[in-house]
């Protein structure tokens, strides 16, 4: 059985035969917990990936009551959420909470900060940068596409921007910066939900040898991506739109 990645869900997927396949949940979107009454009885367990800087205190919103919401595609919302600051197409404290207690739910981390770094590795697959990467780097004068793109912070080593140049991060900064990301994810499980996790979503779907040996140090035994490539420990998903677009 397949695992499915979702983010903001729209009203086409609920069309969709699900119970063939195993659901993730990525970034802990509001629509993932107005839905909920129409998954919470799937046959396999219902894993939501949760990047814990993105969840604000706040109470718990109605569910799916017939209405359906309005749908956010990702560069859309990241736009919102980083540019804008904009943070009430996530879920709340007590949404998650509330998440937690069903029996059929398992929560995981999908990083603290979700955050890109510049790097001069490109992806395999060239697409122009979304906006709101575009805008996270502001600071700098002038980005060749040629010479960077811009991936996971945690994922990449990539370059900082101080005193106008850009200075390669240190192989100790770059480590210093996963332990300090996890740290914040698993304290905020720990505080909020009371339990630490052992499930773990890489942002991006991007990740490396480095960053899995020094997650597997915090207790992570299962981790989440788009492709696993070899490993054993990585779990391989499709993202649901491509099931719309056959």
């Amino acid at each position: 059985m397949n695992y499915l990645m979702i983010h903001d869900i729209q009203k086409e997927y609920l069309d969709l035969d699900l119970d063939q396949y195993k659901l993730t949940f990525d970034d802990g979107l509001f629509s993932q917990y107005y839905y909920f009454p129409l998954f919470k009885n799937h046959p396999e367990k219902l894993r939501y990936f949760i990047t814990t800087s993105f969840i604000k205190p706040g109470s718990a919103r109605d569910m799916f009551n017939g209405k359906y919401i309005s749908h956010l595609k990702t560069k859309k919302y990241m736009h919102r959420t980083f540019i804008k600051g904009n943070y009430d197409h996530f879920m709340t404290v007590e949404e998650i909470q509330e998440l937690s207690k069903h029996p059929n739910v398992r929560i995981g981390v999908h990083s603290h900060f979700h955050d890109v770094i510049l790097t001069r590795k490109h992806p395999s697959k060239r697409k122009p940068p979304s906006q709101w990467r575009l805008e996270r780097f502001d600071n700098i004068p002038k980005i060749s596409k040629k010479d960077f793109s811009i991936r996971s912070k945690l994922a990449f080593q990539g370059f900082y921007f101080k005193d106008g140049m850009l200075t390669r991060r240190s192989e100790a900064q770059w480590q210093d910066y996963i332990r300090y990301d996890t740290e914040l994810g698993i304290k905020w499980m720990e505080d909020n939900l009371g339990f630490t996790p052992d499930l773990y979503c890489f942002p991006f779907n991007e990740y490396n040898e480095k960053l899995v040996s020094i997650l597997k140090t915090y207790g992570f035994t299962k981790f989440f991506a788009a492709r696993p490539g070899k490993s054993r420990e990585i779990k391989g998903r499709l993202d649901i739109d491509r099931l719309i677009e056959i």
